[in-house]
């Protein structure tokens, strides 16, 4: 288990992260939004042990950040932003010396390399330099040396970035296959990969943590509104004319259909059951018939994009 307790750090003067407390349990994958300058890449890079925290601290498996940072290297994959790649070094070699740095022992080294390779699926890169692979299997080789030797907590920083949606999708199955054994915190701007991969959200913002939780509990967003998908029949034009003349003045799409087919209207209105009924009542009295009321499921992007707007 990750405990991650008030942590804190301060560059030149300026608070960058300020008391960050979260935990992460076994298979987790752990989704860490913000906007640029938010402190996710300096959150990742204290728990990766690469800088020290202010005040605060946070323990993998009992073993603390600050006192215990050596053995901590050892069970910890990271990828930054930009891999850390030596351009000169074949695949192999470079992964062979990833794994001594780590520690593995000597016996497993092989298989561990092998294991990192295959997952990673650069096994046709194995014999080539560094510097001349594309940045897809550059990204590749990174996460290659984040996952090697199974670690126990995996920090990525931003690990799609400036991949092609078929990278990206080859990148997601590595990660989601890593997670089974490990804890994993992946930082991305990408919210649609939130979706896909994640199973709780850390958001941060000027460096303190707005919220935490599962995304199927996501509520923090709420923008007040309630968006509907109504399906009536009756004259298109009286219809936009009942809208448009609502208390509240809710905004609403009209879909293009043919006459005589039941009219689709997208309509976003104040969260509020009064002023709901009061609008379709409006619209039975008008002698609009209404065939179907159904909710529009809110947009993890959308809502987290608002939240950070309005924070």
């Amino acid at each position: 288990m990750l405990s991650v307790q008030n942590l804190t750090k301060n560059i030149d003067g300026k608070t960058i992260v300020e008391d960050i407390s979260f935990d992460l349990n076994e298979g987790e994958i752990l989704g860490f939004v913000g906007p640029n300058g938010a402190g996710k890449t300096t959150t990742l890079r204290m728990l990766a042990c690469c800088t020290a925290p202010a005040s605060g601290t946070a323990t993998l498996d009992g073993l603390d950040l600050v006192n215990d940072d050596l053995e901590i290297r050892k069970r910890i994959g990271y990828l930054p932003e930009v891999p850390p790649l030596y351009e000169y070094m074949k695949v192999r070699t470079y992964l062979e010396t990833v794994a001594r740095f780590k520690g593995v022992p000597k016996n497993d080294q092989k298989d561990a390399v092998e294991r990192s390779i295959e997952r990673c699926y650069i096994g046709e890169m194995a014999k080539r330099e560094i510097g001349k692979l594309s940045k897809g299997y550059r990204q590749r080789v990174g996460l290659a040396q984040a996952i090697l030797g199974d670690p126990r907590l995996l920090l990525l920083d931003e690990p799609t970035s400036s991949l092609d949606p078929g990278q990206i999708s080859e990148m997601r199955d590595i990660i989601r296959e890593a997670s089974g054994d490990t804890m994993v915190i992946f930082s991305t701007h990408i919210l649609q990969e939130i979706q896909n991969l994640c199973d709780r959200i850390v958001l941060i913002k000027n460096g303190k943590l707005r919220y935490q939780g599962r995304l199927d509990q996501y509520e923090l967003a709420d923008d007040g509104q309630r968006n509907l998908m109504l399906k009536l029949r009756g004259d298109r034009k009286k219809i936009e004319t009942i809208l448009s003349s609502q208390n509240g003045h809710p905004k609403f799409e009209i879909e293009k259909g043919k006459n005589g087919a039941p009219v689709k209207v997208a309509i976003h209105m104040a969260d509020s059951d009064d002023m709901q009924s009061l609008l379709l009542k409006t619209l039975l009295n008008e002698n609009i018939s209404v065939i179907e009321v159904s909710p529009i499921a809110k947009d993890l992007e959308h809502t987290i994009l608002q939240f950070m707007r309005n924070e």
